[in-house]
């Protein structure tokens, strides 16, 4: 996404909010001037949609913002920060992390790493226990975000 467009998520943010702003005041002018249940009914219908509207419109800057950082990233070699619990890991447990990630099968960490097939099981449950990781995609996720292996498209 470019900077531009960015830029006029900004400011359509910034419009959002000052339209619910409006639109709560609005509310509260009416319930002050004894506003009919109706009346402030709508006032809070369209207070909730512009909510909504502006909750998205929020969400997709976020995911936008994510996106140019990570570019920046790549583009600068900054890595990313290491989660703390990457440190939990012996460093046993990152090589197979790693090889995990890369693809590898146990039977290939194995011969990789040479030590048994049992031994990479072992170390594969103990790293995804600490991580409180549930499958191998998870695994290659936090590989990837850890910057133990580079994503690729």
């Amino acid at each position: 996404m470019h900077t531009d467009t960015l830029e006029n998520l900004f400011l359509e943010g910034k419009n959002d909010i000052r339209s619910v702003e409006q639109q709560i005041s609005d509310a509260l002018s009416r319930i002050a001037s004894g506003a009919s249940p109706q009346g402030l009914w709508r006032s809070l219908t369209r207070l909730l949609e512009t909510t909504v509207h502006h909750k998205d419109r929020l969400d997709r800057l976020s995911h936008e913002m994510g996106r140019v950082v990570e570019l920046a990233q790549i583009r600068t070699g900054i890595p990313a920060p290491i989660p703390s619990n990457y440190e939990k890991l012996t460093s046993r447990e990152a090589e197979v992390l790693q090889l995990i990630a890369e693809g590898y099968a146990n039977k290939q960490i194995a011969a990789e790493l040479n030590i048994s097939i049992k031994t990479v099981e072992k170390h594969r449950q103990h790293l995804m226990a600490k991580l409180d990781l549930h499958d191998t995609a998870g695994v290659t996720r936090y590989a990837i975000s850890a910057g133990v292996v580079a994503a690729t498209a």
